[in-house]
C-alpha cells in the first residue's frame, strides 16, 4: 500500500487532556494515543468531540428517502436520493458513470482570496450527482446504496439479496422483510442484529436460530417462542421446555397472523428477555477492544459494528480497516481520519462517498483530501464528482509538481482565511466538511436516525431541514385491515392504506402479501417509512456506560444460579456497556455470563 501523506505546515501540537466540543459546548477527552495519531497523520486535534464528528458525517448521507425526479442529462425519470426541489444537477447512474460529460469541465482556479469551504461549495452545486449509489442490480429500483440484489424494493445498505424488502443493512438475505442488520437469513421478519437464521421473526441478537420467533440472544436454537439466553434448545416456550406437541398446541392456540394475539405474545416475551442475564456487549474474538458487535477486531475503542478492524479508534460499521480514526461506514481502509461511506481507500482524509475500484477488497484510492464522490481517485484535494483523476484540486488538473506544491499552501491559507457557518462555528484545516453544505435535510439522513432532532432543534444547531411534499394526493379508502391475515383478500395490493402513526399513505405490494400469508403473519398497520423509524428507536445508544456486574452469589433470575466464584458478595467487575444504567436489562461481565448462560 502506498503510504504517502501530504505535510502540513500550519500543523501545530496541542496538548492532549480534555476539551470543549465547539459544537455541543460538553467536554470531551484526548488521550496522549490520540495526539501520536494526529501527529503521525499531520492534522491537527480535533475541535469537535466524537458524537458530533459522527453526525457530521452523517448528515451527507441520505440512504432512506429517495424520490422521483428527472435525469438531468438524458431526460429519463429516475430515482434519486437528491428531492427536486434541491438545487443540484443529478444524473441517473448510467448517465453519470458515462463518458457523456466531463468532471473537470467544472474545474475551478484556487482562489485564495475566499474560503475554502466556500469554494468548494460551489463545486458541490454544480458538478452533476448520482441519483443512487447501486451497482448490478436486477429488478430492484428503489433501492440505495445496495449491490448484486435481484427483486428488492426499498433495501438499503445492503448486498447480495433476493425478493427482499424495507431493510436495512441486510446481507446475503432472501425473502426477508423489515430487519435491521441481518446476515445469511432467509425468510425473517422484523428482527435486529440477527445471523444464518431462517424463519425467525421479532426478534434480535439470534445466531444460527430455525423458527425463533420473539426471541432474544439465542443461538443454535429451533421452534422458540419468547425466549432469552437459550443454547442449542428447541420446543421451548419462554424459556420453559415443551414437549414438540405442547409446541405445536401453543403455536396454533396462538397464530401470529392475529394482531391481537401477536401484542399479548410480545408483552410476555419481553418480560422474559428483561428476567434474563444480558452480557454487556457483543464482542466476538477480539482483543482488547471498546463498543459493541465488533467481531475479530483488535486494539479497538469506541467501535461500533467493526469487524476484522485493528488499531483505530471512533467506528461507526467497518470492516477490514487499519490505523484510522472517526470512520463511518468503511471498509477495506488504511490510515484513514474523519472518512464516511467509502470502500479500497487508503491515507486519506476528510472524505466521503470514495470507492476504490475493482474489488472491495482491493484499495484504490489513495491521498485524498476533502472530496466527494470521488471514485478511483488518488493524489487529490477539494474535489466533487470526479472520476479516475490524479493531482486535482477543485476539479481542475494539475501536474504532480504543481499538486504537491499548492496543497500546502492551500492548508495554510485554510487556517488564514478561516470558514465559519451561520451559527458562528470555525472550520479550518482538520474539519470535515461544514455541516451546512450538506445536500440533505438532516430529517433525511441517517444523522436523525441515530440522534433524532425536531426541526426547531437541527435548525437551531445549524443544521439543514427539508420540508418537501411531493404533493401526493392520496385517496384513502375506508377499508380496514382484518386482524388475522387469513381474512385479508387480494385487494389490498389496490387500496392505500394510511399510517396509524405518520397518517401517510403506503401500500402492499405483492410478494409482501405473499410473505405474510406464507408465514402468517399480520398485516402491518404502519408505513415502511414507520416502521423504520420504530426500529432505530430499539438500538442500544451508541455510548458506554461504566457500570458494575448484576451477578450475586445468590442471585437468580431465569434459571438456578451456580456458585459464585465471589462467594457471597457481588461480582467486583466493572464494565462499559451501552446498557444505560436506568434501564431494566440485568447486566452481567463476560465471566459471570457465561456461567450463567453458556
Amino acid at each position: 500500500m502506498q503510504q504517502k501523506i501530504q505535510q502540513c505546515p500550519a500543523f501545530a501540537k496541542a496538548k492532549a487532556g480534555k476539551q470543549i466540543c465547539q459544537n455541543c459546548k460538553i467536554e470531551f477527552i484526548i488521550e496522549p494515543a490520540d495526539f501520536d495519531f494526529y501527529e503521525k497523520t499531520k492534522v491537527p486535534s480535533p475541535t469537535w468531540c466524537p458524537e458530533c464528528r459522527e453526525r457530521r458525517r452523517l448528515v451527507f448521507r441520505n440512504v432512506n428517502h429517495l424520490y422521483k425526479r428527472t435525469c438531468n442529462l438524458c431526460g429519463k425519470n429516475i430515482i434519486s436520493r437528491i428531492s427536486p426541489d434541491k438545487p443540484y444537477t443529478v444524473y441517473c447512474s448510467k448517465c453519470w458513470w458515462s463518458d457523456q460529460w466531463d468532471p473537470l469541465g467544472y474545474g475551478k482556479e484556487y482562489d485564495f482570496s475566499r474560503p475554502f469551504f466556500e469554494q468548494f461549495q460551489e463545486l458541490i452545486l454544480q458538478t452533476p450527482h448520482v441519483g443512487v449509489f447501486n451497482a448490478n442490480n436486477i429488478d430492484s429500483e428503489w433501492v440505495n446504496h445496495e449491490t448484486d440484489d435481484k427483486n428488492c424494493y426499498l433495501n438499503f445498505g445492503g448486498h447480495f439479496n433476493e425478493n427482499s424488502a424495507y431493510n436495512d443493512f441486510e446481507m446475503k438475505g432472501k425473502s426477508c422483510f423489515d430487519n435491521y442488520w441481518i446476515w445469511q437469513c432467509e425468510l425473517c421478519y422484523e428482527n435486529i442484529n440477527c445471523e444464518r437464521c431462517w424463519k425467525t421473526f421479532f426478534s434480535r441478537d439470534c445466531f444460527d436460530c430455525l423458527s425463533a420467533i420473539l426471541s432474544s440472544d439465542c443461538r443454535s436454537c429451533q421452534n422458540i417462542l419468547g425466549c432469552s439466553g437459550l443454547r442449542n434448545k428447541q420446543y421451548c416456550l419462554f424459556n420453559q421446555q415443551v414437549s414438540k406437541e405442547e409446541y405445536q398446541k401453543f403455536i396454533n392456540d396462538n397464530p401470529l397472523g392475529s394482531s391481537k394475539k401477536l401484542a399479548g405474545l410480545k408483552q410476555k416475551a419481553y418480560a422474559t428477555w428483561v428476567l434474563t442475564p444480558k452480557k454487556y456487549s457483543q464482542i466476538l474474538k477480539c482483543n482488547n477492544a471498546k463498543g459493541c458487535f465488533i467481531t475479530e477486531s483488535k486494539n479497538v475503542e469506541n467501535a461500533w459494528y467493526a469487524d476484522k478492524s485493528e488499531d483505530s479508534k471512533h467506528l461507526f460499521i467497518t470492516a477490514s480497516i487499519k490505523d484510522s480514526y472517526d470512520c463511518s461506514s468503511l471498509g477495506w481502509a488504511e490510515s484513514c481520519y474523519e472518512m464516511g461511506h467509502c470502500v479500497g481507500v487508503g491515507s486519506s482524509k476528510f472524505s466521503a462517498f470514495v470507492l476504490g475500484g475493482g474489488s472491495a477488497e482491493v484499495m484504490g484510492a489513495f491521498n485524498l483530501q476533502y472530496c466527494l464522490a470521488t471514485p478511483s481517485t488518488s493524489d487529490c484535494f477539494g474535489c466533487c464528482n470526479l472520476k479516475s483523476k490524479k493531482y486535482c484540486i477543485l476539479n481542475k488538473q494539475y501536474t504532480k509538481e504543481a499538486y504537491e506544491e499548492l496543497v500546502p499552501r492551500i492548508i495554510q491559507q485554510m487556517n488564514n482565511l478561516t470558514y465559519i457557518d451561520k451559527k458562528g462555528k470555525t472550520y479550518k484545516y482538520g474539519e470535515f466538511f461544514p455541516i451546512e453544505l450538506s445536500p440533505f435535510g438532516y430529517n433525511e439522513t441517517n444523522a436523525q436516525d441515530y440522534y433524532p432532532l425536531t426541526k426547531e432543534q437541527a435548525i437551531s444547531q445549524g443544521f439543514n431541514w427539508s420540508d418537501y411534499d411531493p404533493q401526493i394526493k392520496y385517496e384513502f379508502s375506508n377499508y380496514q385491515i382484518p386482524d388475522n391475515v387469513q381474512d385479508v383478500q387480494d385487494d389490498i395490493l389496490e387500496k392505500t392504506l394510511k399510517c396509524e402513526i405518520s397518517g401517510k399513505g403506503y401500500k402492499i405490494i405483492p410478494m409482501e402479501l405473499q410473505f405474510y400469508r406464507q408465514m402468517n403473519l399480520p398485516i402491518p398497520k404502519r408505513a415502511p417509512l414507520q416502521r423504520h423509524v420504530d426500529r432505530m428507536a430499539q438500538l442500544l445508544p451508541r455510548k458506554l456506560f461504566k457500570r458494575q456486574c448484576m451477578r450475586q452469589a445468590t442471585q437468580r433470575n431465569s434459571r438456578p444460579s451456580q456458585t459464585h466464584e465471589y462467594g457471597d458478595g457481588a461480582c467486583p467487575n466493572t464494565l462499559e456497556t451501552p446498557y444505560s444504567p436506568d434501564r431494566p436489562e440485568i447486566i452481567y461481565c463476560e465471566a459471570c455470563y457465561l456461567k450463567e448462560i453458556a
